[in-house]
């Protein structure tokens, strides 16, 4: 099968969807299938699989859900998609957030073939899908299977438009991230938080947390993993004492990352809201770290309480450190959290997750071949979740 996987974010831009869309290519050509990613230019950097990669237009920053998401652009996208897909001839096309202007909307309105969306945005306002929904009807009508990472990604669309939604979740690389060894001192207790350095992901709720830690937890360090637009305010307004007990490493990747998860106590990630997965949850489920995050929703869809991780109140400095201090002090606690995510975590290898992807993509295209004259619904089994949203859960 000839696979183009849409997104207007990618390799060397860094983030949860360029990283799912690239496990994904690996696994489908591991099975014999021909991908290829469309999106957009980053500057002059490549992707670990550029020779796959088809770029149009060029990323433009845009505020978005309390972050920055790169939108692509050109004003000539959509006959340049439309020469794309005459060139290509793709059997199936998998938009990544299909309703993103401007390449997934015009690859959208030039689509011949099967289309499936996936819905990775946890967003309450969802601001572009109240302004602009009664133009976007049209498009998301086109998609023939609608996915969505998490329940909390598919009500922040359901909200709008409706439909059902098939969740699949975002994946990890279990291999990786479990067989790095540890190379830290053992009288440290190391924290870690991974994540762009913005107000939502919480950092400093983390940071004011510190000095009640170290109170409690004299060996303790927090080795802190990103950059971003508070980086260096974050570096600049440490409280008082933490000069030698916080460690900012910057942005990294590859093996530096899955070293610092293998050092890592204890992961915590204080986000504020709008996140749809928590894909650094997983990573930390992963390399057997015992997991703190804040009590929010997506993050509760990853993290069991009390069984797989600690949930704490959002923006409170000492619910964080009460959590930290007990992991702590009570190492057979650590430990069941720790082995009970490793086995939770398994859900989540990209093995798996590509296969419910396939399953997907044979789904639309015998359904189109059955009945071209049509393009209706996909028939999926479904639950009714609490929210009313119509789910077909993994």
């Amino acid at each position: 099968m000839k696979i183009g996987i849409v997104t207007t974010t990618y390799h060397p831009y860094p983030g949860g969807v360029p990283e799912h869309v690239y496990h994904i290519c690996v696994e489908l050509g591991r099975l014999g299938h021909d991908v290829r990613v469309v999106t957009t230019h980053f500057g002059s950097g490549r992707a670990p699989n550029e020779e796959q990669v088809i770029r149009i237009g060029r990323s433009v920053p845009v505020p978005a859900n309390g972050s920055i998401c790169p939108v692509a652009v050109d004003v000539r996208m959509r006959g340049k998609v439309r020469r794309m897909l005459l060139a290509e001839r793709f059997d199936v096309l998998h938009l990544h957030e299909p309703l993103m202007p401007a390449l997934c909307l015009a690859v959208l309105a030039e689509a011949e073939v099967p289309v499936v969306g996936t819905f990775h945005a946890n967003n309450e306002g969802a601001l572009g899908y109240r302004l602009f929904g009664a133009l976007l009807d049209k498009y998301f009508d086109k998609l023939d299977a609608r996915v969505a990472v998490s329940a909390a990604a598919a009500r922040t669309v359901s909200r709008h438009f409706g439909g059902e939604y098939t969740i699949i979740p975002n994946g990890v690389d279990i291999e990786r991230f479990s067989t790095t060894a540890p190379a830290h001192d053992e009288g440290t207790f190391t924290i870690l938080f991974v994540g762009r350095l913005e107000p939502r992901k919480g950092a400093k709720f983390l940071l004011r947390a510190m000095p009640r830690i170290l109170r409690e937890v004299p060996r303790a360090r927090l080795v802190v993993v990103g950059s971003g637009p508070m980086s260096g305010y974050y570096r600049s307004h440490l409280p008082d004492g933490l000069e030698d007990r916080v460690v900012f490493a910057g942005r990294v990747s590859g093996d530096a990352l899955t070293r610092y998860y293998a050092e890592a106590d204890v992961f915590c990630s204080p986000a504020m809201g709008g996140e749809s997965f928590g894909i650094v949850l997983i990573e930390a489920m992963a390399a057997g770290a015992a997991v703190v995050a804040s009590d929010i929703a997506g993050y509760r869809d990853v993290v069991k309480d009390g069984a797989t991780g600690l949930l704490v109140s959002r923006g409170d400095p000492d619910s964080i450190a009460a959590a930290i201090v007990r992991l702590a002090r009570d190492g057979e606690l650590r430990r069941r959290l720790v082995e009970s995510a490793g086995t939770e975590v398994r859900q989540y290898s990209w093995d798996r997750v590509t296969a419910r992807i396939l399953d997907i993509y044979e789904s639309v295209v015998d359904g189109r071949a059955a009945d071209p004259g049509e393009h209706g619904e996909p028939v999926v089994e479904t639950e009714q979740s609490e929210e009313g949203v119509e789910l077909d859960v993994i």
